[in-house]
């Protein structure tokens, strides 16, 4: 905790009470206030506009929620059709668990609800549910202070009738500005058949959509943007677009929001192909306390490596070496579709979900699925326990199957960050 020098008069404080002398030096209520529970805070912003104005302050929600913040939960979106998309809260902390913040997103009176595309730093980035592409409608939320607010409309105009949106990525980090960025990917078709892109970002500081950068050609699928050391990142995903058919050459792009130059490719990981298998049965690419990793799996394997990328772009290296047979001693049969031949590369019934780092190397972990539990995995001693169970599903209805198959979780950090 950073030390405070207070200086007051004495006069002040002998014609004053103890708690009018407390509240009436900023420094001082500052720091008493840092050490209240975020709940405890977001209904202290009612007490006055004086509180209100500290709370809320860009530096105090910094100082309250440095960044990196690890996350203290996970959402998992169902990928079930229904009318109204739902999640699975997975709290982090078995012996303390955080409540879910919600369990469906009810922000406005959106007939098809909304679904989180992105988490990043505390605040979501949610869109509209079972809505085409050019009337699909956008928000910002934090699930902390139960805030949002909704972006203006996408137009398409300039970029002719074939354009459509291929991506939209948010971009916050808290220690460098209260402000967040948003960034989203236009496409459209040449009379080459090659795809053309163009980048438009919208600032919560500086108001409308823009254009930024040139317009540019490129084998990514910009839907699964990630932000990390001031950029967006994405990797080129065909292989699940494409039946889990493997390429040898593969892209990893990122863009720069402060640079606004053309996109720039990063170097790929080293990843050894075992023999006869040429698509992956799981994959994680996502960012967790200013950490950016990559999973690949391919086959039915239970031993793989984690990748994390270098600051200056330079290379992927191995992080963790993960080995997750202990889990399928202690999981059979759930761990495995014993319909499946052993050599089938859905043999092993698990899907990994996110990776989230912590404040100390040891609090490092692994989160994935197995048919009717989540598993909580330590990256450094390779312990495991169990993080969630679900409620019992006849096999009828998919009870022998992972409840959230191939989905990404969007972790949870607590934000008092305005939006």
């Amino acid at each position: 905790m950073i030390k405070i020098k207070i200086k007051y008069s004495k006069k002040a404080v002998k014609s004053q009470s103890s708690a009018q002398v407390v509240a009436s030096i900023d420094d001082l209520l500052v720091e008493i206030l840092l050490r209240l529970p975020i709940k405890s805070l977001i209904r202290f912003k009612l007490v006055s506009k004086h509180w209100h104005s500290l709370i809320t302050n860009p530096r105090f929600c910094i100082l309250r929620n440095p960044n990196p913040n690890p996350a203290i939960g996970l959402y998992l979106p169902s990928s079930y059709r229904r009318t109204y998309p739902w999640f699975e809260y997975i709290p982090f902390s078995l012996k303390q668990p955080s409540n879910p913040p919600f369990k469906e997103l009810k922000l406005t009176k959106e007939p098809s609800g909304l679904k989180i595309w992105q988490s990043c730093n505390g605040l979501f980035l949610c869109r509209t549910s079972h809505v085409r592409d050019c009337n699909r409608r956008y928000y910002i939320y934090n699930p902390t202070t139960k805030k949002f607010s909704k972006l203006p409309k996408l137009c398409r105009g300039g970029y002719g009738v074939s354009a459509r949106i291929h991506g939209i990525s948010l971009a916050f980090d808290p220690a460098k500005s209260p402000h967040y960025k948003v960034l989203c990917t236009w496409g459209w078709e040449l009379d080459s058949g090659d795809y053309q892109y163009q980048f438009e970002v919208y600032s919560s500081n500086m108001g409308p959509w823009r254009k930024c950068g040139e317009p540019f050609q490129a084998l990514v699928n910009f839907e699964d943007g990630v932000y990390w050391n001031g950029a967006i990142h994405w990797i080129n995903d065909t292989r699940r677009r494409e039946y889990f058919l493997y390429f040898e050459t593969r892209d990893f792009l990122y863009f720069n929001l402060d640079d606004h130059h053309i996109p720039q490719i990063m170097p790929s990981p080293s990843i050894p192909i075992p023999d006869r298998w040429d698509w992956r049965s799981n994959w994680f690419f996502g960012e967790s306390c200013d950490h950016l990793h990559y999973i690949e799996i391919f086959g039915p394997n239970i031993q793989f490596d984690v990748y994390e990328m270098k600051r200056d772009y330079s290379k992927w290296f191995v992080k963790y070496k993960v080995d997750l047979s202990p889990v399928f001693v202690a999981c059979i049969p759930d761990m495995i579709w014993d319909n499946f031949n052993p050599m089938d590369w859905t043999y092993y019934g698990y899907s990994i979900s996110t990776l989230a780092r912590g404040h100390k190397e040891e609090d490092s972990f692994l989160i994935f699925q197995i048919p009717r539990m989540v598993i909580r995995y330590n990256l450094v001693y390779k312990t495991f326990e169990i993080a969630c169970e679900f409620e019992s599903v006849p096999e009828s209805q998919g009870g022998d199957r992972v409840p959230f198959p191939n989905v990404k979780g969007f972790q949870y950090i607590e934000s008092l960050c305005c939006v």
